[in-house]
């Protein structure tokens, strides 16, 4: 009675548990299946899938666990970044390439390298023995002889498991039941253990960022100092030969953004804008003075055509078209001339009399 209790508030314990992060990273020679066995158990079609470069990330929900998977690209250039990846690591997943034979002692050493890094060490690993349904692929007992499997798990101390599969033959709910069974003895294995390796991995990332931090000053430093010496290497060569020394262009840092904000942009625009108009009003008022000027001459013209006399006089023989002029003279309208262009009135005296009467015809001689 008293166990039976015991076992349900275990499993209720279990059931309100909040789901645990846990990060795999999965390695092997490249060419061994490790982005078929990944998009097995993701759920996605593992046919035709292209030569990893670098590395790609998984999400994916196993169980009571989100799990994270990084699987990294296996080929030689690409093995050094795997480093950098075991500090969040809480467990391995190593893939074998069964049918390869020839690269078998290549994949011992690699496997050597991975579980004898001081941060893998003493973690969880699954092999998975890929590629069973090639013909030659070698079985199990065979795959744990060529990789002297025991002698490096017990020099580690890592927990180990290794299962015969093949990724390529089905995925999501019908993944190979060895792939699906071996995911969760690592899972399980990492859950009994958790939170020792939760903290190994949060120290881990500790140290390898302040490492990295390190890492990134001394570079830093050594590239100022062979900077400083070939500066000082230019100026003796410079001062032996007599000629100047060429001031390098300043470094993109020190170079102003050419992005600035809109408001700065703006208030320029308007200060530009301010300095043209205020360059522009003194030529304005000059031409306004000029204008002024003109128009005050046209004034003094009329002014002085206003005030000039009369000088036409009458007679008795235009006393009659005296008053015809005066009314014609006031329909007729001004004209404004400038005074360059001044002319004198006609005066009517100085023109020559009508005659009243025509002259009389020459006489015809006899």
């Amino acid at each position: 009675m008293f166990s039976l209790m015991a076992n349900c508030c275990n499993w209720l314990k279990r059931w309100r548990e909040p789901a645990r992060k846990v990060t795999l990273v999965m390695v092997g020679l490249d060419n061994a299946g490790k982005t078929a066995t990944v998009r097995g158990i993701q759920g996605d079609n593992p046919q035709d899938v292209a030569p990893t470069v670098g590395f790609s990330k998984v999400d994916l929900k196993q169980g009571k666990f989100e799990v994270t998977i990084f699987d990294l690209g296996g080929g030689k250039r690409i093995r050094g970044i795997w480093k950098n990846y075991y500090s969040e690591s809480h467990g391995v997943v190593f893939v074998v390439d069964s049918s390869d034979v020839q690269r078998i002692q290549e994949t011992r050493e690699t496997m050597a390298e991975v579980l004898q890094h001081p941060r893998i060490a003493g973690k969880p690993v699954l092999v998975l023995a890929n590629k069973q349904d090639q013909e030659g692929a070698l079985a199990e007992a065979d795959i744990i002889e060529n990789l002297s499997l025991e002698k490096l798990v017990n020099e580690n101390k890592c927990l180990c498991q290794i299962e015969p599969c093949s990724a390529v033959l089905g995925y999501g709910k019908k993944v190979d039941k060895s792939i699906k069974k071996g995911l969760n003895w690592l899972l399980s294995n990492i859950a009994k253990d958790y939170e020792a390796i939760t903290e190994r991995v949060q120290k881990d990332t500790a140290e390898q960022q302040a490492q990295e931090e390190q890492d990134k000053k001394e570079r830093a430093e050594r590239v100022r100092r062979i900077r400083e010496e070939r500066e000082r290497q230019e100026r003796e060569e410079a001062e032996r030969e007599g000629r100047q020394i060429q001031e390098e262009e300043p470094d993109d840092d020190n170079m102003p953004s050419p992005f600035q904000p809109i408001g700065n942009v703006v208030s320029e625009n308007e200060d530009k804008e301010k300095e043209r108009k205020r360059q522009k009003e003194p030529q304005e008022g000059r031409t306004n003075s000029s204008k002024a000027d003109a128009d005050q001459e046209e004034e003094e013209y009329e002014e002085d055509n206003d005030e000039e006399p009369d000088d036409t006089r009458q007679t008795p023989e235009n006393a009659s078209s005296g008053t015809t002029g005066e009314q014609s003279k006031k329909k007729t309208r001004k004209l404004h001339l400038k005074r360059k262009h001044r002319v004198d009135p006609l005066r009517t005296e100085d023109a020559p009399a009508e005659s009243p009467t025509p002259p009389p015809p020459p006489a015809s001689g006899v």
